[in-house]
């Protein structure tokens, strides 16, 4: 199993919370960025000749792109690797970016469609920095709907500043009534280098509450949850992020995107400008990279699987590592189902929703 990830790192406005790479004064460039993703991608095919199960265009936001442009990209990428490679195929949409003609664009290369709606009330959204209303989630929905788009995912963030339990359950009653296939229910985190670092956010009680809350709402709605964030309808997980999240291989290309290939892990430069010049000179535009020690590869696995409502099967982690998970950390798992914030199984070890909670804090007894 292998992913590609594309990075469009522009934007109409920054939010003020979002740490991704982008840049919204750079649009001049447009052209000769996606020109350099393909170059890239490109390089890759000749070198390695990779194979992909899924593609995932992200951001910055791609749907901030001309349809003259998306079509570009959608185009070159399929001259490359043809469209029916990839079993799923995403695309994340800002709201207020989609227009009937990016989405007939949109219709005619995906499978999958991500929403960042983030919140129904529009004061919250204001807090936020975003562009949208509510109005303009319900308006892109519908014209998705409109071109036969219709597995939609849409992301939905809780613990926002002045936000109550009240309002986190609205946001998902509302995003239920536009009857998504999968919902991201995530809490926001601030970073040091966004304008929202700072910000008085919501106590932990509220935020329990919101969580466990919606967690209940979304299962009472036909809604699995699969991982700590993410819930879909029976058979609509995000192949992509599942990929993610059994350490498998992925490919990023664009400025800031990371990889995972070769036993390597890598990430390209935050520089649009930057990018592209090292492109069009043939120098390489990787400004990170570590080989991916097998002590890194098991961090990541505990890390990554018990963020899965799977969680980790002590077979499988056996067969992997070569010595058993439940033996090596029987107090601590001990602990923590003592404490209802984990379970065990016959052959598997996972977290409860009070758990996934607060799992940076468990994860670090495990690392």
């Amino acid at each position: 199993m292998s992913g590609l990830y594309v990075h469009i790192p522009f934007c109409i406005q920054k939010c003020d919370y979002c740490d991704f790479y982008s840049e919204d004064d750079k649009n001049y460039l447009i052209q000769d960025y996606l020109q350099a993703v393909i170059k890239e991608l490109q390089k890759y095919k000749y070198q390695y000749n990779p194979v992909f199960d899924t593609l995932y265009i992200g951001g910055g936001t791609p749907t901030s792109i001309s349809e003259k442009f998306l079509d570009f990209l959608f185009s070159s990428i399929f001259s490359i690797y043809p469209k029916s490679c990839f079993k799923e195929i995403t695309i994340e949409i800002n709201p207020e970016t989609l227009t009937e003609k990016k989405a007939k664009v949109i219709s005619l290369n995906v499978t999958r469609a991500s929403v960042g709606a983030q919140s129904f009330n529009d004061d919250l959204l204001k807090i936020l920095n975003r562009v949208h209303n509510s109005e303009t989630i319900k308006k892109a929905i519908g014209l998705l709907r409109q071109y036969d788009i219709n597995n939609i995912n849409i992301d939905i963030m809780f613990g926002i500043p002045q936000q109550k339990p009240d309002d986190a359950l609205n946001d998902l009653k509302q995003t239920i009534d536009l009857k998504p296939s999968h919902i991201s229910y995530y809490m926001l985190t601030l970073y040091k280098n966004t304008k929202m670092y700072g910000y008085k956010l919501p106590d932990d009680k509220l935020i329990e509450d919101m969580y466990l809350k919606g967690v209940d709402f979304l299962n009472k709605n036909g809604f699995i949850q699969y991982e700590i964030s993410n819930f879909c309808q029976k058979g609509k997980e995000c192949i992509h992020n599942l990929n993610y999240w059994n350490i498998g291989q992925y490919i990023g290309v664009g400025a800031s995107a990371s990889s995972y290939y070769n036993n390597e892990r890598y990430t390209n430069i935050k520089s649009i400008a930057g990018y592209i010049n090292k492109i069009n000179k043939d120098e390489k535009v990787i400004d990170f990279v570590e080989k991916y020690t097998e002590d890194k590869k098991l961090k990541d696995y505990i890390i990554l699987k018990l963020r899965t409502t799977k969680g980790i099967l002590y077979d499988d982690f056996k067969e992997k590592f070569k010595f058993d998970f439940k033996e090596k950390y029987s107090n601590i798992i001990d602990k923590l189902v003592k404490a209802g914030l984990s379970k065990e199984e016959k052959n598997s070890f996972s977290l409860t929703e009070r758990g996934f909670i607060v799992s940076n804090k468990i994860l670090q007894e495990f690392i």
